[in-house]
């Protein structure tokens, strides 16, 4: 695993790589290449107020909305007061990872089916962002509001070439924390889960998403892949670990990537912030526990199960 001074190395290389639109083109008022590239490393400028993102599923897997004054969250083991915001249907900031490795030609469609369904589904005046990879990364759509998204970035899914996932998912999270607008935050990645081309390790994928403001992560594996075939279940379970990790949920978009946009946006609209001082202002980037809690049986209570403090 990357110390944290190579990953926060590699994250400036990275989201100077996100700043440059494929294949040298541009979009008209979307273009990558007029995007600031934020400090690194990122902090939250709320410190020592953290803004967590949480999404709540019934024993069926379904979002529910629920009196948030119920929750109760203990940091290290020490119950901390908490404040709400971002109530459910409120605008909300999204990055959609797209897969557009070899791997997922013959999934294109279901591909730019599902990512549709999603943003049209957002509550109004949300933003959406939306990063292609492959062997490379290109931030396609800066953070657009949802009405003026315009969907031809998907033309460029050209399913090629080697897959970089961590490295992608880790430069992404740095630039989503520093330029998202809204405390709803959510982040949905489609791929298959494997990785054949990142510099950073999967350790280090996982320690950008546990950051003061990241969002909830919401993972659609692109195959149902048997378990006997080690190469697509290593993906499988790749994707499940970015889900647990980014305190969110996964949900296969095969065989209907219909019925499975519907489930991701159901949760993005049902998510709720709980707010709270963190017990130690340091700065120090040190790891602390995180348990959320609700007086309610048959639930899944999804928020991030870790956060790291910020580094000086």
């Amino acid at each position: 695993m990357l110390t944290r001074k190579w990953a926060t190395l590699w994250s400036v290389a990275l989201i100077l790589l996100l700043a440059v639109a494929v294949n040298g083109k541009t979009l008209p008022g979307q273009s990558g290449a007029d995007t600031p590239v934020p400090e690194i490393p990122v902090i939250d400028k709320l410190w020592p107020d953290v803004n967590l993102n949480v999404v709540v599923l019934d024993k069926h897997g379904d979002p529910r909305t629920i009196d948030e004054h119920q929750f109760r969250l203990f940091e290290d083991g020490t119950e901390r007061p908490l404040q709400f915001r971002g109530s459910p249907d409120s605008p909300v900031s999204l990055a959609l990872i797209i897969d557009s490795s070899g791997s997922i030609f013959k999934r294109k469609q279901a591909i730019v089916s599902a990512v549709t369904a999603i943003v049209k589904a957002l509550p109004a005046d949300s933003e959406v962002m939306a990063v292609l990879f492959a062997d490379e990364s290109y931030l396609d759509l800066p953070f657009t509001p949802v009405a003026k998204v315009d969907f031809s970035f998907l033309d460029r899914l050209q399913a090629r070439g080697g897959t970089r996932l961590y490295d992608t998912v880790f430069a992404t999270e740095r630039y989503f924390v520093a330029h998202a607008k809204y405390v709803r935050r959510a982040m949905v990645i489609l791929s298959d889960g494997e990785d054949n081309a990142s510099h950073v390790s999967r350790g280090a994928a996982f320690w950008s998403m546990e950051q003061p403001g990241a969002p909830v992560v919401y993972v659609c594996p692109l195959t149902k892949a048997n378990f006997l075939q080690t190469q697509a279940s290593a993906g499988l379970i790749n994707m499940s670990f970015l889900a647990k990790w980014g305190g969110g949920a996964d949900f296969n978009l095969e065989p209907d990537p219909a019925a499975t946009a519907a489930m991701v946006t159901a949760g993005i609209r049902s998510q709720m912030v709980v707010q709270f001082t963190a017990g130690d202002p340091a700065r120090d980037g040190k790891k602390h526990k995180l348990k959320l809690q609700l007086p309610i049986k048959d639930i899944e209570i999804h928020a991030l199960p870790d956060y790291f403090a910020p580094a000086k």
